[in-house]
Formats: C-alpha cells, structure tokens, sequence
C-alpha cells in the first residue's frame, strides 16, 4: 500500500511546532514525530504589530531546523500556518518571503476563524467531549485566543480574539510578583474584549471547558504534581481537573515571583513568564461563565489540519470499531493492532457482539458513551498479546497497552482499556491486582461489566468463524436470557461463552442463559 509522509508546521506567536506524519491511501496515519522550537516571535512587537530583528531571524532559524528534519524524514509534502503574530504584522509578508527564500517553506497565513476550526477540528478528534452537551473549546495562545462551542463533535460556534498572553504580558508589563492593580486592568481589558462574546457563550448553558495548547498543559500540569498525580503529568491529554484545583495552583501563581514560579514542580521553563497571564484569562472566563470542570487537550491545530488533510485528499477508513466516527483515538487503535497483527476480522465481530450486548443491557448497567467507547476498543485490542506469546497473552497486552501511550487517551482511560484486555480471559479481578485495585470504586465495576460483556463476546466467536448475526437480550427479575441468532450452528462458541459468564453475571448480579435460536 502506497503512503506518503507529510509535515505540518504551527507557526505560533511564542513556539513553532512541527508534527510528521505517514499517511496511506485508506486514511490511516501514524505520527513519526512532534518537534518545537522556541522564537519568541512577538517579543518586542507584537502590539506594535510588526516582527522585530531578532525574533525574526529567531523564526527562520527554527524553519531551517525544520527543513533539516522534514528531509532527513522524506517528507514530500508540507503544510505550514501562520497564526496572530504573523498574520497581524505589518513585516508578516516578508517573513513569508524568507521562509520561501531561505527554507523553500511555503506559509500560508490563516484568519482566526479557520485556526479555530482547525483547533476544534484537532480537539474533538483527541478527547472524549461530554455526550450531548454543549463544550467550551479555550485555545490561549500568544498572539490570540480561539473560542469555539462544540455539540456532537460540531462546532456551533467560532471566534478569535486578540489576546493572546504575550500581548496581555506586553500590555500589562507585571510586576514581579504581578499586583492586585495589575491583575484589575487586567482584567478591565478582557471585559471589554469579551463582553459581546461572553454573551453569547451564556446562552450555551456551558459546564465544561476543554483547553489546549502551552497555559492550558503547564496549570494541568500544576495541578498535576500539586495532587500528586505523577502518573497523568507524563500524559496530560483527557486530563480533567475542577475549579477547586485550578483555584489553589492560581493562588500560587499570581503570589510568586518568576524566580518562585521557575522552581515549582512541573513548571514548563517556557511558560514560565507568560503563565500568569494566560492563567489570569482562565480565571476571569471561570469567573464570567458557569464553567466547573476543565479537560486538557494536547492536540490543536496541527492536529486539525491532518484531520482536514485527511478528509480531503483521502478515502475514508471503514468504520471498524461499531458506530465510533472516524478519530485520532479510533485511528490509534488500529494502528497499535496493526502493529501486533490483530485478526481484525475476529475484533470486528467481538467489537459488534460487545456492542450490542453493551446496548441491549443498558437498564442493568447504565453506563454511557465514554464506557461504550471503550468497550469497543477493548474489544478490538482484546488479543493482541499473541504477538508476543499465545500463553498469557491478556497479560501481555495488557503490558503493551501500558506502555504505548496512544495518542488520544488519557492516563486513566489507558488504565481502563489495558484492564479490559487484561480481563477477557481467565482469573477475574483481584485486590492484589494492581492495576486493577488502583481504580476507585466506579471505575472497578466499569471494568467488571465490560470486561464481562467482552468475555462472552470473545467467546461467541471462538472459532473466527463470525457465524454470529444478531443477538437478542430479555432482562428478567432473577436472569439475562441471551438469544443467539446464526448461520449455522454455535453450539461450540455457546459452550465456551457460557464457562466465560461468571464476571458479568457477578458484576450485573443476574445469572445469564445463552442458548441458540
């Protein structure tokens, strides 16, 4: 099969950001490589509206970096944009020149309304978005701030605003540590900036904000170490934090100086003169809006552009984990099973049967599409630790979930998935598990009825046979009766299913029947 690699470059107001990627004919991508190189492109300037000696010469060295990279990579195609601090400049165009000139970079500068198409585009494909809610996308950037209010993965909303943290910081000029004055005509600035959007925003009826990019991973971060959660600092994507949180590490943040805030734990070097500023933006929208949990995001725009790329120029990937769109998350399933030899005729079929067992039981369980979603990909990495032997190999692929920090998810989501690959087969959870004793409570019986449902999924398709057509499920006061509807006979996979009940018959607190039609 033929592929392509391709590199997109995020020319930000503070950082500029390549991502390489490998993509086949059938929409498939694998990311090769993140880089980033720190310009600084608007110190200096940026309210000024022009790109000072320095900090240009600063950007096309990094380009050049770039460019060094993108061929020692083969790329054969490029995609680079120029956001708020080029896009705004009045030099912006000849620095676009110079980036033809010098590095045989082509850069297109895009308005605030397509980057933050792009970012929600990036985001929606990363996180798993509260199901039929309204969401608040924040992209706090150094030039500008992208809004966007997402339903059902589509944006109901867009808007980019010029205030950006390095603008506010050159605005501002804080103090060292920043004062409550300065924190004021801070804050006089963003109401008059954002009163008409804010607005607008209330009439979404808005509790969650998702947040990407520097200030949202540097608080999250924070927070991180703060709680001491080690583990979710190394993989900040999907991590949740509340108001609470937020609240103590801004706390610290406003009181300290730059030399205080270079020696917290987790403290990006970076970011470090620039956080208050864009922490100030997060505290004054959770101050305006009725807003109380926030998600992290690690994807952006670079993301969004593969995504647009994606849709394009390419055919679009069968839909094989049941009714899950197209996404950063699902792609990344398949590429780990591709890349372990999954049987993905076997997955599919384990992935449907699981589905529909997972819908036909909601009464019992009342999970929702958070856990459906993972069901379903448990599902489709169920086996992959054959690759490294046949015996053990729940164990094995639990060990390769664990350790391949796939794009997409989140600490705890990777947990979750590698303990329902764990589970599909053989002893049942235990205390001195302990990937398993970790979870809290609910996230326990998350496990228990997913990982049942796929026991007797896997099961009903021992042979790879795929006999199985549709399953029909009736919940009795005292029992579940599954009713299986086939080709031919499955009396054998009835048989094994049924010695593979007891975790979901525990988990659900009903004994189950399985018998053929």
């Amino acid at each position: 099969m033929q592929t392509e690699k391709i590199a997109i470059i995020d020319l930000g107001t503070n950082t500029f950001h390549l991502l390489i990627a490998e993509v086949d004919e059938r929409d498939n991508f694998v990311v090769r490589g993140r880089f980033k190189e720190a310009v600084k492109l608007g110190e200096g300037g940026i309210n000024a509206a022009v790109i000072v000696p320095d900090a240009f010469e600063r950007g096309i060295e990094a380009l050049r970096t770039f460019r060094k990279l993108m061929d020692g990579a083969g790329v054969v195609k490029v995609f680079a944009f120029a956001t708020s601090a080029i896009r705004s400049a009045s030099n912006g165009k000849d620095f676009i020149d110079a980036a033809k000139y010098s590095c045989d970079i082509d850069v297109r500068p895009i308005n605030g309304n397509m980057e933050a198409s792009y970012i929600h585009d990036g985001v929606v494909n990363s996180v798993h978005l509260p199901s039929g809610q309204n969401v608040l996308l924040v992209d706090i950037g150094g030039g500008s701030v992208e809004f966007s209010v997402s339903h059902a993965r589509q944006p109901l909303l867009l808007r980019s605003l010029k205030i950006g943290a390095a603008r506010l910081l050159e605005t501002i000029n804080p103090s060292d540590p920043i004062t409550r004055d300065e924190l004021n005509k801070l804050y006089e600035i963003l109401d008059q900036e954002l009163s008409s959007l804010l607005a607008e925003l209330r009439e979404f009826d808005l509790n969650t904000m998702v947040g990407s990019s520097g200030t949202f991973e540097s608080l999250a971060t924070l927070i991180a170490f703060e709680r001491g959660d080690r583990l979710s600092a190394e993989n900040l994507n999907g991590y949740l934090f509340d108001k609470g949180h937020f609240d103590s590490i801004f706390a610290k943040i406003i009181a300290s100086t730059r030399e205080e805030r270079l020696a917290m734990e987790g403290m990006d070097p970076l970011r470090v003169d620039m956080i208050t500023l864009g922490a100030a933006t997060v505290d004054y929208l959770l101050k305006k809006l009725p807003v109380t949990e926030i998600m992290v995001s690690s994807n952006a725009l670079k993301e969004g552009i593969l995504f647009q790329y994606i849709r394009e120029k390419k055919q679009r990937i069968e839909k094989f984990i049941g009714a899950v769109d197209t996404s950063l998350r699902a792609k990344t399933v398949q590429n780990l099973g591709v890349k372990y030899h999954y049987d993905q005729q076997h997955s599919i079929k384990v992935s449907e049967i699981a589905t529909e067992i997972f819908d036909q039981l909601y009464e019992l369980h009342r999970l929702g599409s958070a856990e459906r979603e993972l069901l379903q990909y448990g599902a489709v990495l169920h086996d992959i630790g054959h690759f490294i032997h046949p015996s053990g190999h729940h164990k094995h692929g639990q060990y390769i979930i664990m350790n391949s920090n796939l794009a997409g998810f989140s600490t705890n989501e990777l947990v979750l998935l590698a303990n329902l690959v764990r589970y599909h087969r053989k002893s049942i959870p235990g205390r001195e598990h302990y990937h398993f004793s970790i979870l809290p409570d609910y996230e326990k019986r998350v496990v228990l009825v997913l990982a049942g449902i796929i026991r007797i999924a896997d099961n009903l398709d021992r042979g790879h046979r795929g006999l199985v057509l549709q399953i029909n499920t009736v919940v009795q006061p005292d029992k579940i009766i599954l009713t299986i509807h086939a080709e031919d006979d499955v009396s054998i996979e009835i048989g094994h299913a049924d010695s593979m009940k007891e975790l979901l018959e525990s988990a659900l607190e009903r004994s189950i029947e399985i018998l053929q039609e």
